[in-house]
This record gives C-alpha cells, sequence and structure tokens, in this order.
C-alpha cells in the first residue's frame, strides 16, 4: 500500500477477515493501531467463550470484558472469591450483562465458598435487605436463563444459598431449555449437618431429553428418580455426580434392583459419590454402595472416619469401573488419623489389587505403612498415574526392620524420622515400580486445613469440585486462557 494510508478508512469487513487469522496476542497489537481496529476486536467471533477473574490482578479485564462482550458471547465463567464482599457484588454486575444476552449457551458460577457474602461485613444477622440481595441474584440467573435461547451448560457453583431456589429455576429451564440443555450442575456443599432438603422430584428433571452429565445432593436421589432418568427416550445420561452431606432418619437409599435397571438402559453410566463433612454418612456408606453402581470415583473430605467395609466393598463388587480414591482428612497436631482394618492384608492394598483400572490414590491424613505403599506401587506400575500421599502420615513398622531386635512389635514410627537413607532407599522403590520420580508430599504442600483445624476446609475441595464443572476444561481456547488487560 502507499505510504499515508488510513487505516482507519479501512471497512469492517476486511479488518475483521485480518484479525481472524492472528493469533490472540497479535489481535491485541493490531487493535491498538486505531479506534475502529479497536472496536472491531469485540466482536463475538473472538470472545465467544470468556472467563472472567475477579481477584485484584484481573478485575480491570474481566470488567471490560463483561461490559463490552456479555452481551453476545456464546460460554462464560464467572470465578470470584464469594466471601468477599466486593467481588461478590462485582458477579452481580457480570450477571446484569449476561442476563441480556440472547445468544449465551454455556454459564458457570465459581466462587471460592459455598457461601455468598453480599454484605460489607458478613458477621452481621440476616436482614430483610439482604435476602433482597440474594433474591436480585437469584433474579438475575432466572432472567438469564429465560433470557438465553439455547442454553447447554449451566452450573451454580455448588453454592447452598442459591439451592432454595431450585425449583423455580428449574421451571425457568423446563421452559426454555428442555430441549437444548446438556448438562446441569445443582448439588451443593453444607458444611453443617443440619440443612433443609429441597425436593427434586422425577417431574423436574425428565423433561430435559438431552441431558448427559448431572450433579445433586444425594438426599434428592431415589429409586423412582433414578428409573425415570434411565429411560432412554428421557435423557441420555452418562455422568451423575452425588454430593453426600448426611443421612436423614429414616432414609431409604437407592436400592441395587434400580442401579441394575438404570445401568442396562445407559451402559454408559458413570457415577461419582463425593463425602463431605459427614461422619455419619461414611458409616452409612456400605448402605450407599450397591453392587451394580457403576462407581468410578470416589471422595471424602473432613468426615473423621474412614469406612474399612466400604474400601472392601469397592474391591470385591465395583472393581470392573473404580479408578479413583481421594480421602483428605484433619491432622490434629500433625497425628494422622489411624484406621482399623481387622484384617491380614490393608484395604488400600487389596483395592489396588482387584481394580485394574485405578488410576488415581490420595490419601492425606490418614495413617499409613510404607511397605502397603510400595506394595501398591508395585501392583498398579505405571497404570496409577497419580499417587499423592502425605510424609506426615507414612509410618515405618519395626517389624519389617531386619535389624530391629524388637522383630514382631507392632510399633511403629514416623518415615519422616528416619535417616535420610532410609527414606531415599523408599522413595527410590515407589519410583522405580511408578516408572517416574516419585516424592510423598511435605506439609508446605498439604491444604492448610488439613494441619489448622481454624483454617477454611473449603480450600482443600472446592476447587477439585468446582473442576469437574468448568464447561472450559477441555477446551483448547486461546482466548480463555489470556490475562492481557486490554
Amino acid at each position: 500500500m502507499a505510504d499515508g494510508f488510513d487505516w482507519a478508512a479501512l471497512p469492517e469487513v476486511p479488518i475483521v477477515r485480518i484479525l481472524t487469522h492472528l493469533p490472540h496476542k497479535d489481535k491485541l497489537a493490531a487493535s491498538a493501531t486505531c479506534k475502529q481496529w479497536r472496536a472491531c476486536l469485540f466482536r463475538f467471533e473472538f470472545w465467544s467463550h470468556v472467563s472472567m477473574h475477579f481477584n485484584c490482578w484481573e478485575r480491570k479485564r474481566s470488567k471490560f470484558l463483561a461490559k463490552n462482550c456479555g452481551r453476545f458471547i456464546r460460554a462464560a465463567v464467572v470465578k470470584f472469591n464469594s466471601r468477599i464482599f466486593h467481588e461478590a457484588g462485582q458477579c452481580l454486575d457480570v450477571l446484569e450483562h449476561l442476563s441480556r444476552n440472547r445468544n449465551l449457551e454455556t454459564f458457570s458460577l465459581q466462587p471460592s465458598s459455598c457461601h455468598l457474602n453480599l454484605l460489607e461485613f458478613d458477621y452481621r444477622p440476616l436482614t430483610d435487605e439482604d435476602n433482597r440481595s440474594i433474591d436480585r441474584c437469584v433474579y438475575l440467573i432466572k432472567k438469564l436463563v429465560l433470557t438465553a435461547r439455547c442454553l447447554r451448560h449451566l452450573s451454580l457453583g455448588c453454592m447452598e444459598v442459591l439451592q432454595g431456589f431450585t425449583p423455580d429455576l428449574l421451571q425457568a429451564l423446563t421452559q426454555r431449555h428442555a430441549s437444548s440443555l446438556h448438562t446441569l450442575h445443582l448439588a451443593s456443599v453444607k458444611e453443617d449437618w443440619v440443612y433443609n432438603i429441597i425436593d427434586i422430584g422425577p417431574r423436574d428433571l425428565t423433561p430435559f431429553s438431552q441431558l448427559t452429565t448431572l450433579s445433586l445432593d444425594y438426599d434428592n436421589l431415589t429409586d423412582e428418580l433414578l428409573l425415570s432418568l434411565a429411560q432412554p427416550q428421557v435423557c441420555k445420561l452418562h455422568t451423575l455426580t452425588l454430593m453426600v452431606h448426611g443421612v436423614r432418619m429414616g432414609q431409604e437409599y437407592v436400592c441395587d434392583q434400580a442401579w441394575w435397571r438404570a445401568c442396562q438402559t445407559l451402559p454408559r453410566l458413570q457415577v461419582t459419590l463425593i463425602m463431605l463433612h459427614t461422619y455419619a454418612g461414611v458409616m452409612a456408606l456400605t448402605s450407599i454402595l450397591q453392587p451394580h453402581m457403576p462407581l468410578v470415583r470416589l471422595r471424602q473430605y473432613f468426615c473423621n472416619h474412614v469406612s474399612v467395609a466400604a474400601i472392601t466393598f469397592i474391591g470385591n463388587h465395583l472393581n470392573e469401573e473404580f479408578r479413583e480414591l481421594e480421602i483428605v482428612e484433619e491432622m490434629e497436631n500433625r497425628q494422622p488419623q489411624p484406621y482399623d482394618a481387622n484384617c491380614a492384608e490393608d484395604p488400600f492394598v487389596m483395592l489396588a489389587w482387584r481394580c485394574h483400572r485405578l488410576q488415581s490414590l490420595r490419601l492425606i491424613g490418614i495413617e499409613l505403612a510404607i511397605m502397603d505403599i510400595i506394595a501398591i506401587a508395585r501392583l498398579r506400575g505405571p497404570r496409577l498415574q497419580r499417587l499423592d500421599i502425605s510424609l506426615s502420615c507414612l509410618m515405618h513398622s519395626l517389624s519389617d526392620d531386619d535389624d530391629s531386635d524388637e522383630a514382631g512389635c507392632s510399633w511403629s514410627v514416623p518415615l519422616c524420622h528416619l535417616r535420610e537413607e532410609e527414606k531415599y532407599h523408599f522413595c527410590a522403590q515407589v519410583s522405580k515400580s511408578l516408572g517416574r520420580q516419585w516424592y510423598p508430599l511435605l506439609d508446605r504442600q498439604l491444604p492448610p486445613a488439613v494441619l489448622h483445624s481454624e483454617e477454611d476446609a473449603e480450600s482443600a475441595y472446592m476447587s477439585v469440585l468446582l473442576k469437574d464443572q468448568n464447561p472450559f476444561q477441555d477446551l483448547n481456547n486461546n482466548n480463555t486462557s489470556k490475562s492481557c488487560i486490554l
């Protein structure tokens, strides 16, 4: 082109065509040319998927994107610290923009906590004004649902405060998106064992004919609801996540016959069971588990008990599909919790032996023998992609020490108290079996709530739960990964 060409006079169509061929970083550089080029940057072709974070580093960028792209983006993830008043308020501002977007197909809330602080001082008692703030949040979510033409993914971020409005939300979803919704996350996180149960029945979920992924509180699951979802003409469910918070008096558990019938019509069905702050739930775990439940993963957080019977049941009856076990417990005074095996073989070793698809084993806060970890590594080998064990939890039994004069004694000492060469020898054995370098987790690598009871337990599991609900998890989209300030 000739010198002195007026780039601002270039029509919009060729500018958009040029930007289409540029990577994200170069798009930002090109948008600095002039106001015309900058305006072309904010087109739905370039911002179809947006992840907004409201921490101090990305707040400015996220507010800018919400204002300029909120009206046309197709997928939005909103990450914020729900315990901080200002970030919760900014989340409402984003909802205001998104509630006018007819093209929205994916919406996911990703809060830091199950609590939503819409008060500047969260220690004050709840007032009518506070309730109005929560009502406004629910109103905007409902408006978002009713405005969108074809919603495919909806996640409420496990927030307990929103669960009370689930029936109204389901009614709105049925009205607008019964034939388009693929993913629905309604499960909540409850830290208190006393809570209200929201009634969700077959009529609420069977209208969604394209539903493939669903998360619910276990309190809502019944034989009738499971069998209604298992009808091929109703939905195509293949991922079901159940959150267990407690056990009600006289509660009826989903029977094995219902699981068997569900698996006959939904052969791809996979179940994830999550136990949260529920000692009673772990005690009842053998009643929740059924021989025909297609259990793929079990996660347990801060339940103060390990059900050896349940671990043994999984190894005996659910070993064909089971792939992941995670147990995280608090260590008071850095003392791991023992569990009573009452059998010759360790239940975790037997699980590793029987579950041929086991890929991930994360055991934090419970007492483990180093010989059992060596055995697990040998049984699974490189197929065990993740093995997270805390150094503070590993115990060395004197009965395994050939040089000890107290052979046969059950007394044991923590591995961290042994000599460095003994630690190295242990890690070398595990590393050799796994086919990669392996070390146990140090205390500084553990969630703070494991070592300090005053810390917020949510920091240990909230990110794990929300990772399963993130619609961008499998997307390779540069627009969602960049955090440049525009």
